[in-house]
Protein backbone atom coordinates (compact mmCIF):
# COMPACT_ATOMS: atom_id res chain seq x y z
CA UNK A 1 0.00 0.00 0.00
CA UNK A 2 1.22 3.60 -0.72
CA UNK A 3 1.46 6.33 1.74
CA UNK A 4 -0.47 9.54 1.21
CA UNK A 5 1.67 12.19 -0.64
CA UNK A 6 0.54 14.99 1.75
CA UNK A 7 2.38 17.84 3.11
CA UNK A 8 1.47 21.20 4.71
CA UNK A 9 2.05 22.71 1.20
CA UNK A 10 1.07 20.00 -1.58
CA UNK A 11 -0.02 16.54 -2.78
CA UNK A 12 1.30 14.14 -5.29
CA UNK A 13 -0.58 11.02 -6.07
CA UNK A 14 2.36 9.61 -8.03
CA UNK A 15 3.87 7.84 -4.90
CA UNK A 16 0.22 6.29 -4.05
CA UNK A 17 -0.94 2.91 -6.21
CA UNK A 18 -3.27 3.35 -8.34
CA UNK A 19 -6.33 2.67 -6.89
CA UNK A 20 -5.92 5.05 -3.87
CA UNK A 21 -4.79 7.90 -6.34
CA UNK A 22 -8.21 9.57 -6.88
CA UNK A 23 -9.61 9.30 -3.57
CA UNK A 24 -6.32 10.77 -2.06
CA UNK A 25 -6.41 13.69 -4.51
CA UNK A 26 -10.31 14.46 -3.72
CA UNK A 27 -9.06 14.75 -0.07
CA UNK A 28 -6.50 16.65 -0.68
CA UNK A 29 -8.47 19.14 -2.82
CA UNK A 30 -11.33 19.56 0.11
CA UNK A 31 -9.10 19.92 2.76
CA UNK A 32 -6.88 22.99 0.58
CA UNK A 33 -11.50 24.17 -0.74
CA UNK A 34 -14.11 23.25 0.40
CA UNK A 35 -16.19 20.01 0.76
CA UNK A 36 -16.84 19.37 -2.84
CA UNK A 37 -17.60 16.43 -5.27
CA UNK A 38 -15.72 15.00 -7.74
CA UNK A 39 -15.54 12.41 -10.48
CA UNK A 40 -13.45 11.09 -13.10
CA UNK A 41 -13.24 8.85 -16.24
CA UNK A 42 -9.83 7.14 -15.91
CA UNK A 43 -10.38 2.84 -15.91
CA UNK A 44 -6.80 2.81 -14.06
CA UNK A 45 -4.95 5.72 -12.10
CA UNK A 46 -5.18 9.24 -11.47
CA UNK A 47 -2.59 11.97 -11.81
CA UNK A 48 -3.22 14.83 -9.71
CA UNK A 49 -1.21 17.15 -7.56
CA UNK A 50 -1.80 19.99 -5.50
CA UNK A 51 -0.16 23.05 -3.43
CA UNK A 52 -1.34 25.89 -1.34
CA UNK A 53 -0.08 28.74 1.20
CA UNK A 54 -1.73 30.73 3.25
CA UNK A 55 -1.07 34.78 1.91
CA UNK A 56 -2.58 36.54 4.89
CA UNK A 57 -6.31 36.98 4.68
CA UNK A 58 -6.26 35.21 1.10
CA UNK A 59 -4.95 31.60 0.60
CA UNK A 60 -3.01 30.37 -2.97
CA UNK A 61 -3.62 27.05 -4.64
CA UNK A 62 -2.32 25.61 -7.80
CA UNK A 63 -4.23 22.22 -8.61
CA UNK A 64 -4.62 20.20 -11.73
CA UNK A 65 -4.23 16.55 -13.13
CA UNK A 66 -6.20 14.26 -15.23
CA UNK A 67 -9.88 15.40 -16.52
CA UNK A 68 -11.95 15.40 -14.03
CA UNK A 69 -15.21 17.03 -12.87
CA UNK A 70 -15.75 18.89 -9.64
CA UNK A 71 -19.36 19.59 -8.16
CA UNK A 72 -20.43 22.03 -5.35
CA UNK A 73 -23.51 20.83 -4.87
CA UNK A 74 -26.32 21.95 -2.10
CA UNK A 75 -24.94 19.13 0.08
CA UNK A 76 -21.47 19.97 -0.16
CA UNK A 77 -22.11 23.53 1.01
CA UNK A 78 -24.25 22.22 4.13
CA UNK A 79 -20.89 19.76 4.83
CA UNK A 80 -18.83 23.21 5.28
CA UNK A 81 -19.56 26.74 3.88
CA UNK A 82 -16.88 29.24 4.61
CA UNK A 83 -18.33 32.14 2.36
CA UNK A 84 -15.48 32.30 0.38
CA UNK A 85 -15.17 33.60 -3.48
CA UNK A 86 -12.62 31.81 -5.88
CA UNK A 87 -10.82 33.67 -8.04
CA UNK A 88 -8.97 31.68 -10.88
CA UNK A 89 -6.41 31.46 -13.30
CA UNK A 90 -6.66 29.25 -16.04
CA UNK A 91 -2.86 27.63 -16.27
CA UNK A 92 -3.38 25.01 -18.59
CA UNK A 93 -5.68 23.01 -20.23
CA UNK A 94 -9.54 24.40 -20.75
CA UNK A 95 -12.56 24.48 -18.17
CA UNK A 96 -16.03 24.82 -18.69
CA UNK A 97 -17.50 26.42 -15.26
CA UNK A 98 -21.18 26.55 -14.59
CA UNK A 99 -23.01 29.06 -11.72
CA UNK A 100 -26.77 30.70 -12.14
CA UNK A 101 -27.35 29.69 -15.28
CA UNK A 102 -24.02 31.19 -16.38
CA UNK A 103 -21.01 29.55 -17.74
CA UNK A 104 -17.86 30.26 -19.27
CA UNK A 105 -15.23 28.30 -21.41
CA UNK A 106 -11.81 29.08 -20.43
CA UNK A 107 -8.70 28.71 -22.29
CA UNK A 108 -5.06 29.32 -20.87
CA UNK A 109 -4.40 32.65 -19.49
CA UNK A 110 -8.07 33.22 -18.56
CA UNK A 111 -9.60 34.43 -15.43
CA UNK A 112 -12.86 33.48 -13.88
CA UNK A 113 -14.48 34.08 -10.24
CA UNK A 114 -17.03 31.95 -8.54
CA UNK A 115 -19.22 31.96 -5.16
CA UNK A 116 -18.71 28.82 -3.08
CA UNK A 117 -21.51 29.71 -1.00
CA UNK A 118 -23.67 28.30 -3.89
CA UNK A 119 -23.70 25.54 -6.60
CA UNK A 120 -21.21 25.07 -9.28
CA UNK A 121 -19.54 23.26 -11.43
CA UNK A 122 -15.86 22.59 -12.99
CA UNK A 123 -15.90 20.34 -15.94
CA UNK A 124 -12.16 19.57 -17.17
CA UNK A 125 -11.67 17.88 -20.08
CA UNK A 126 -8.12 17.16 -19.95
CA UNK A 127 -5.10 17.45 -18.79
CA UNK A 128 -5.05 20.63 -17.04
CA UNK A 129 -3.70 23.28 -14.22
CA UNK A 130 -5.77 26.00 -12.36
CA UNK A 131 -4.57 28.65 -9.91
CA UNK A 132 -6.89 29.51 -7.48
CA UNK A 133 -7.43 32.18 -4.98
CA UNK A 134 -9.63 31.99 -2.25
CA UNK A 135 -11.04 35.53 -0.63
CA UNK A 136 -13.27 35.85 1.86
CA UNK A 137 -16.90 37.79 1.01
CA UNK A 138 -16.15 40.41 3.36
CA UNK A 139 -12.76 41.17 1.91
CA UNK A 140 -13.93 41.20 -1.53
CA UNK A 141 -16.77 43.82 -0.91
CA UNK A 142 -19.10 42.55 -3.48
CA UNK A 143 -23.21 43.20 -3.26
CA UNK A 144 -24.74 40.05 -4.08
CA UNK A 145 -26.43 41.62 -7.28
CA UNK A 146 -22.86 42.84 -8.15
CA UNK A 147 -21.41 39.02 -7.93
CA UNK A 148 -24.54 37.45 -9.39
CA UNK A 149 -23.43 39.46 -12.74
CA UNK A 150 -20.02 38.60 -12.77
CA UNK A 151 -19.55 34.56 -11.87
CA UNK A 152 -19.01 32.19 -14.39
CA UNK A 153 -17.84 35.03 -16.63
CA UNK A 154 -14.42 34.45 -18.74
CA UNK A 155 -12.14 37.84 -17.99
CA UNK A 156 -9.86 37.54 -20.90
CA UNK A 157 -6.28 37.41 -20.05
CA UNK A 158 -4.96 39.00 -23.23
CA UNK A 159 -6.10 42.90 -22.80
CA UNK A 160 -6.73 45.18 -20.03
CA UNK A 161 -6.76 44.71 -16.47
CA UNK A 162 -7.08 40.96 -17.14
CA UNK A 163 -3.87 40.29 -18.99
CA UNK A 164 -2.05 42.22 -15.57
CA UNK A 165 -4.51 40.62 -13.26
CA UNK A 166 -3.21 37.20 -15.12
CA UNK A 167 0.42 38.03 -15.25
CA UNK A 168 0.36 38.54 -11.49
CA UNK A 169 -1.26 35.39 -10.68
CA UNK A 170 1.05 33.53 -13.03
CA UNK A 171 4.20 35.02 -11.05
CA UNK A 172 2.53 34.02 -8.17
CA UNK A 173 1.72 30.17 -9.15
CA UNK A 174 5.68 29.76 -10.62
CA UNK A 175 7.13 31.26 -7.09
CA UNK A 176 4.40 28.94 -5.02
CA UNK A 177 5.63 25.88 -7.56
CA UNK A 178 9.16 27.30 -6.63
CA UNK A 179 8.33 27.10 -2.99
CA UNK A 180 9.66 31.14 -3.04
CA UNK A 181 6.62 32.61 -1.55
CA UNK A 182 6.53 34.21 0.94
CA UNK A 183 3.31 34.62 3.22
CA UNK A 184 3.50 38.44 3.08
CA UNK A 185 0.07 40.14 3.74
CA UNK A 186 2.00 43.50 1.78
CA UNK A 187 1.27 40.41 -1.34
CA UNK A 188 -2.16 39.50 -0.05
CA UNK A 189 -2.92 43.69 -0.31
CA UNK A 190 -1.88 43.81 -3.66
CA UNK A 191 -3.46 40.77 -4.97
CA UNK A 192 -7.12 41.49 -3.48
CA UNK A 193 -6.63 45.34 -5.04
CA UNK A 194 -6.20 44.15 -8.28
CA UNK A 195 -8.75 41.66 -8.61
CA UNK A 196 -11.04 44.06 -7.05
CA UNK A 197 -9.91 46.45 -9.65
CA UNK A 198 -10.34 44.12 -12.70
CA UNK A 199 -13.87 42.89 -11.52
CA UNK A 200 -14.95 46.57 -11.21
CA UNK A 201 -13.74 47.48 -14.77
CA UNK A 202 -16.33 44.50 -15.66
CA UNK A 203 -19.37 46.29 -14.28
CA UNK A 204 -18.35 49.67 -15.46
CA UNK A 205 -18.89 50.60 -19.54
CA UNK A 206 -15.34 50.72 -20.87
CA UNK A 207 -14.48 54.31 -21.68
CA UNK A 208 -14.61 55.39 -25.74
CA UNK A 209 -10.92 56.75 -24.95
CA UNK A 210 -8.31 54.90 -22.33
CA UNK A 211 -7.27 56.65 -19.53
CA UNK A 212 -3.43 57.39 -18.74
CA UNK A 213 -3.90 54.72 -15.62
CA UNK A 214 -5.60 52.05 -18.33
CA UNK A 215 -2.54 52.75 -20.82
CA UNK A 216 0.47 52.31 -18.10
CA UNK A 217 -1.31 49.35 -17.07
CA UNK A 218 -1.91 47.77 -20.24
CA UNK A 219 1.75 48.58 -21.59
CA UNK A 220 2.85 46.91 -18.21
CA UNK A 221 1.41 43.93 -19.01
CA UNK A 222 2.32 44.00 -22.71
CA UNK A 223 5.84 44.68 -21.53
CA UNK A 224 6.06 41.41 -19.46
CA UNK A 225 4.79 39.33 -21.33
CA UNK A 226 7.35 39.87 -24.18
CA UNK A 227 10.78 40.34 -22.08
CA UNK A 228 12.60 37.88 -23.74
CA UNK A 229 12.23 39.37 -27.19
CA UNK A 230 15.16 41.23 -28.02
CA UNK A 231 13.49 43.67 -30.37
CA UNK A 232 11.49 44.94 -27.52
CA UNK A 233 11.04 48.53 -27.85
CA UNK A 234 9.46 52.04 -26.74
CA UNK A 235 7.71 51.79 -30.46
CA UNK A 236 6.99 48.68 -30.24
CA UNK A 237 4.94 48.76 -27.41
CA UNK A 238 3.30 52.24 -28.41
CA UNK A 239 2.21 50.65 -31.66
CA UNK A 240 0.74 47.61 -30.15
CA UNK A 241 -1.30 50.14 -27.83
CA UNK A 242 -2.14 52.13 -30.34
CA UNK A 243 -0.44 55.74 -28.69
CA UNK A 244 2.18 57.79 -29.93
CA UNK A 245 5.66 57.10 -28.70
CA UNK A 246 5.13 60.66 -26.59
CA UNK A 247 1.96 60.18 -25.03
CA UNK A 248 3.20 56.86 -23.58
CA UNK A 249 6.46 58.29 -22.55
CA UNK A 250 4.27 61.01 -20.79
CA UNK A 251 2.47 58.21 -19.12
CA UNK A 252 5.67 56.53 -17.43
CA UNK A 253 6.91 59.60 -16.78
CA UNK A 254 4.15 60.34 -14.27
CA UNK A 255 4.90 57.26 -12.71
CA UNK A 256 8.50 58.51 -12.31
CA UNK A 257 10.27 56.39 -15.01
CA UNK A 258 10.42 55.72 -18.60
CA UNK A 259 9.26 52.65 -20.82
CA UNK A 260 13.51 52.24 -21.82
CA UNK A 261 14.04 52.05 -17.93
CA UNK A 262 11.15 49.67 -17.37
CA UNK A 263 11.91 47.14 -19.54
CA UNK A 264 15.49 47.05 -18.14
CA UNK A 265 14.21 46.68 -14.09
CA UNK A 266 12.30 44.30 -15.04
CA UNK A 267 14.44 42.22 -17.14
CA UNK A 268 16.93 42.69 -14.49
CA UNK A 269 14.74 40.97 -11.93
CA UNK A 270 13.90 38.44 -14.06
CA UNK A 271 17.48 37.56 -14.82
CA UNK A 272 18.26 37.92 -11.13
CA UNK A 273 15.92 35.20 -10.12
CA UNK A 274 17.43 32.90 -12.73
CA UNK A 275 20.83 33.81 -11.15
CA UNK A 276 19.70 32.35 -7.70
CA UNK A 277 17.94 29.57 -8.63
CA UNK A 278 19.83 26.47 -8.28
CA UNK A 279 18.49 24.67 -11.06
CA UNK A 280 20.23 27.10 -13.06
CA UNK A 281 24.10 26.61 -11.65
CA UNK A 282 24.81 25.01 -14.95
CA UNK A 283 24.01 27.81 -16.96
CA UNK A 284 26.22 30.06 -18.07
CA UNK A 285 25.53 34.27 -16.96
CA UNK A 286 25.01 35.25 -21.15
CA UNK A 287 22.65 32.35 -21.48
CA UNK A 288 20.87 33.82 -19.10
CA UNK A 289 21.04 37.25 -19.95
CA UNK A 290 20.32 36.36 -23.97
CA UNK A 291 17.01 34.78 -22.27
CA UNK A 292 15.73 38.07 -21.35
CA UNK A 293 16.62 39.83 -24.20
CA UNK A 294 20.01 41.01 -23.77
CA UNK A 295 21.85 40.66 -26.77
CA UNK A 296 25.42 41.54 -25.52
CA UNK A 297 26.84 40.02 -22.44
CA UNK A 298 28.94 42.66 -21.06
CA UNK A 299 26.58 45.11 -21.86
CA UNK A 300 24.24 43.04 -19.49
CA UNK A 301 26.96 43.06 -16.84
CA UNK A 302 27.52 46.82 -16.91
CA UNK A 303 23.64 47.51 -16.40
CA UNK A 304 23.65 44.61 -13.36
CA UNK A 305 26.54 45.90 -11.34
CA UNK A 306 25.53 49.69 -11.62
CA UNK A 307 21.53 48.28 -10.07
CA UNK A 308 22.55 45.75 -7.30
CA UNK A 309 26.38 46.81 -7.05
CA UNK A 310 28.05 43.40 -8.21
CA UNK A 311 28.00 41.64 -11.31
CA UNK A 312 26.16 38.91 -12.10
CA UNK A 313 28.57 35.77 -11.65
CA UNK A 314 29.65 37.56 -7.94
CA UNK A 315 25.84 37.55 -7.19
CA UNK A 316 25.56 34.19 -7.58
CA UNK A 317 28.45 33.21 -6.22
CA UNK A 318 27.26 34.72 -3.42
CA UNK A 319 23.82 33.73 -3.17
CA UNK A 320 25.19 29.73 -3.69
CA UNK A 321 27.61 30.16 -1.47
Amino acid sequence: MGTEAVTSTGFTSTSLDAAEQFDAWQNAVNSAFVPLEAAHQNTGGFDGYLRGQPLGLLSITEVGGDPVHVRRSRRSISAGNPGVYKFALQRSGECLVRQDQQQALLLPGDLVIYDTTKPYDLSFKGPYGMFVVQIPHESMGLSDGQAASLVAQRIPGSTGLGALTSSLLTSLSQQLEREEMAPDPRAAAAVLQLVQATLLARLRPEPQVPTRDVVYLEAVSYIDKRLKDPHLSVSAVAQALHVSTRYLQAVFADEGTTVSEWIRKRRLEHCRQELSNTHNQSRSVSSIAAQWGYRDASSFTRSFRSTFGETPTDYRRRVHR
